[in-house]
């Protein structure tokens, strides 16, 4: 396993989740055989514009079924006319701008990251392999749930109400499947994300604990352009020192213009790189926040409002369900109420995918900003000490977050929020229905 991966890249260790992508007509680019990132060709644009046209169709076929049919409640009616509007708006967008907006940014979001692992991790090869069983799992284990609770959700529903047509549920597919890629795909950036925030903490925490071993030689980045002392320009001079035991050799750098005593000490200057390169890395990470929020933020508003009424309307149907004022045949009220529990359980996953990630990053970076006020508080040379000082000027300007096109800022709050808002609705739909 690691042979296969030895020379592979960020990109190598996606390809379960960008193969999924590719499927869908949601992936921006290509890539080469040895993993270079390159433009989408004729071919796969064209492939992309015709699942445009199908997951559009299909979702125009779903509203004319719908329309066709009648019998169900109003608040029923209602919230699955909104779920097709906002599911097929979100589907159609994501692929459109996928087409014509993110190929130039999902590229720089690949090339930058492959420039932030050559520096923060000591063994790419095992992360990135990680990174594969992970994606190859989760893309296994979703997209398998999904297709198995669709072929059980046509069949109760056929079942319990005969006159909706099984085509009403067929063509209302294509967009959900489309969606939920788009709701992995942000949810995996965004842990690639925090997953290189954490080892920035690392080497910081790092050079906080060689703070008290002031004269500790070590490079915190795998790839710091520190520049040392040529051994040429080293040599061993022999100083004479009078002692009360006797005479000792003491050795010292002597610098090519014979001014060493002017030169700042060797760890003082990595230490000040290595600050450096830790401004520079995080600001990197900033840019693909913002290029992440970018390239999903218009998605995921919309990924939100849909799973927000599908969470509406599932929970409706299983209340009414129980207390018998809903029309479903006796005999498949368990086989629904089962059905809609594993609805809740997949609209449930969308939620804390987009929120927890955020969550959890914004944490990460609370982290950094903790650590760095640490280092402030250690005695480092005048150099360091600036460049800590700007690093802190930085994280105070500069700050990480992300949000559903700018509108509402994803975290555990705006998940408290939707399920209050949720409870809400339902309540008063039950009372409306009395």
């Amino acid at each position: 396993m690691h042979g296969l991966f030895r020379g592979r890249n960020f990109l190598s260790s996606t390809r379960p989740l960008y193969y999924a992508s590719r499927v869908l007509g949601l992936a921006p680019f290509s890539f080469t055989g040895k993993f270079a990132v390159k433009g989408k060709g004729t071919a796969w644009m064209l492939y992309t514009v015709v699942i445009l046209i199908v997951v559009f169709s299909c979702s125009i076929m779903c509203t004319v079924q719908r329309v066709q049919q009648s019998g169900l409640l109003v608040p029923v009616v209602v919230n699955e006319f909104l779920m097709i509007f906002l599911g097929t708006l979100a589907a159609f967008s994501s692929i459109l701008i996928s087409i014509t907006r993110n190929g130039v940014k999902s590229r720089n979001i690949v090339s930058k990251i492959i420039k932030i692992d050559e520096a923060v991790l000591n063994d790419s090869n095992t992360t990135y392999i990680k990174m594969f069983i992970f994606t190859l799992i989760q893309v296994t284990v979703v997209y398998s749930y999904a297709a198995v609770l669709f072929t059980y959700d046509t069949l109760i529903w056929t079942e319990a109400v005969p006159k909706v047509s099984i085509w009403y549920f067929i063509s209302g597919y294509p967009h959900r499947f489309v969606n939920l890629e788009v709701v992995v795909e942000f949810c995996d950036l965004v842990l690639v994300l925090r997953s290189r925030l954490k080892s920035l903490n690392s080497r910081l925490d790092f050079i906080l604990r060689k703070s008290n071993e002031p004269y500790a030689n070590a490079f915190a980045f795998t790839s710091a352009l520190c520049n040392s002392v040529s051994t040429s320009c080293v040599k061993e001079n022999e100083i004479r020192v009078s002692e009360i035991k006797g005479d000792k050799i003491v050795p010292f750098i002597e610098s090519p213009g014979s001014i060493n005593r002017l030169r700042p000490p060797r760890f003082e200057t990595s230490r000040q790189r290595n600050i450096r390169i830790a401004r520079e890395l995080y600001d990197d990470l900033c840019d693909v926040s913002l290029l992440i929020n970018s390239m999903y933020g218009f998605q995921i508003l919309l990924a939100l409002g849909a799973t927000t009424v599908e969470l509406t309307l599932s929970s409706y149907l299983v209340l009414e369900t129980i207390r018998g004022n809903h029309a479903v045949e006796v005999d498949s009220v368990g086989k629904f109420i089962s059905l809609m529990t594993a609805w809740l359980f997949l609209y449930a996953f969308k939620l804390i995918s987009i929120t927890a990630p955020c969550q959890s990053t914004t944490s990460e970076v609370e982290n950094t900003v903790m650590l760095v006020q640490k280092l402030l508080l250690a005695r480092f040379d005048p150099n360091t000490t600036a460049e800590l000082q700007l690093f802190s000027q930085q994280l105070f300007h500069r700050k990480m977050k992300f949000t559903a096109f700018g509108f509402i800022k994803l975290n555990y709050s705006l998940l408290l929020t939707i399920i209050g808002g949720v409870i809400t609705y339902v309540v008063i739909a039950m009372q409306y229905n009395k």
